[in-house]
C-alpha cells in the first residue's frame, strides 16, 4: 500500500523553502523574491502540486539545518 501524500506547502512543487519553518509560494511568477507570498511548512492551498522526490530533500534540509549549532 503506497502512503498517502499529505497536501501542505513542504510537498508542494511551488514551495521554495528559505528558513526551518517557512518559505515561499512561486505558484505565480514574479519579478523579485521579496514579492512572493510567504507560508509556512504546514499550510496549503487549493492549487497543490507534488513535489515528488524534492519533499525528502527538503525534510533532509530541515534535519541537517535544525541540528547545526550557531556559529560563535
Amino acid at each position: 500500500m503506497m502512503n498517502k501524500v499529505k497536501e501542505v506547502c513542504l510537498s508542494c512543487k511551488h514551495f521554495r523553502l528559505i528558513e526551518i519553518t517557512n518559505g515561499i509560494c512561486r505558484v505565480v511568477k514574479k519579478d523579485r523574491v521579496e514579492d512572493y507570498p510567504v507560508k509556512k511548512n504546514d499550510d496549503s492551498c487549493e492549487l497543490w502540486k507534488n513535489c515528488g522526490q524534492q519533499y525528502y530533500i527538503r525534510l533532509g534540509w530541515i534535519k541537517k539545518s535544525s541540528q547545526q549549532e550557531p556559529a560563535n
